[in-house]
């Protein structure tokens, strides 16, 4: 039996804007999530608040998964987006990074030849982006009006699912946007991830799952990007990283990734070539969108 679920409360309908009636998708002991039936979105029920999100990557997240997110693991998920970009954009331009971290990705962006910046909630991690030698902004930046049409490409590595309102997120990203300026998105696969929960759940890998505030089929994300007058230009799916982010048994978790990396990676791109990039079914996909500059 399918539950609907009204959204007469803030924070309980999504960030679409629909007047359809959610439905539920799971539950965790501490999470309720549910489906947008109109964009096909899976997000946490109640959605998070702004002040929950931002007060949490300025002072627990650097702490819980800083480390790793520092770490080389990470290498193959930022070469896979830059050579994604170079297949639409060359330097010189600018490039800014959402979410940039300690500039990892940024730094591989710079020496393919872009002026680079990044906006970072984390204090630690920004901090850190500032000594590589990375313009980082201050994190309200694009909320002001002073950077509008400013950058060629826009970057959301891996933010879309853990912020507020994704919409007002990608309609920031957009304003900063140079015409036809790109922006490019990376996201968990609901598509991967949701039918995953019960065999995960079997092997232990219920805590190397990734389930944030929200999680994007193909479907919803191109919904949404549309929505804030973005026209799709490319999606494919994201080389994993080389290692899990969960800080649970880190050694099991680092043998089980590899495993169902190395068999599930050649899966996804058969699939996906075999289907003439239809069928996008890896654990994250990427996303790139010009500025069409019409709204919906």
């Amino acid at each position: 039996m399918t539950m609907e679920i009204t959204n007469q409360e803030p924070n309980l309908g999504c960030p679409c804007e629909t007047v359809e009636p959610v439905t539920e998708v799971f539950a965790t002991p501490t999470r309720r999530y549910v489906r947008c039936p109109t964009c096909d979105l899976v997000f946490q029920h109640p959605r998070p608040t702004r002040e929950l999100v931002e007060g949490y990557f300025r002072e627990a997240y650097d702490g819980d998964y800083g480390e790793v997110e520092a770490s080389d693991d990470r290498q193959p998920v930022y070469q896979s987006v830059v050579r994604h970009m170079a297949l639409y954009r060359s330097p010189p331009g600018s490039v800014l990074d959402i979410g940039c971290g300690d500039g990892g990705f940024l730094l591989l962006c710079r020496q393919a030849g872009w002026n680079c910046s990044g906006v970072e909630l984390s204090e630690q991690a920004a901090m850190r982006a500032a000594q590589k030698g990375i313009t980082v902004l201050p994190p309200h930046v694009l909320e002001r009006g002073e950077w509008a049409q400013h950058f060629d490409v826009v970057t959301l590595i891996n933010v879309l699912e853990t912020v507020a309102d994704p919409v007002s997120m990608l309609r920031q990203a957009t304003t900063v946007l140079a015409p036809g300026g790109l922006v490019i998105v990376r996201a968990t696969n609901g598509l991967f991830h949701l039918p995953m929960r019960t065999p995960a759940c079997w092997i232990g890998s219920r805590y190397d799952q990734a389930f944030h505030w929200y999680l994007y089929t193909t479907k919803s994300l191109k919904t949404l990007m549309e929505r804030v007058g973005l026209t799709i230009v490319s999606l494919r799916n994201s080389r994993p990283s080389h290692g899990p982010l969960s800080p649970v048994h880190p050694w099991f978790s680092q043998l089980k990734w590899t495993v169902s990396r190395t068999l599930l990676w050649p899966i996804a791109q058969t699939v996906y070539y075999a289907t003439n990039g239809r069928v996008v079914c890896a654990p994250s996909f990427e996303i790139i969108a010009q500025r069409s500059g019409h709204e919906r």
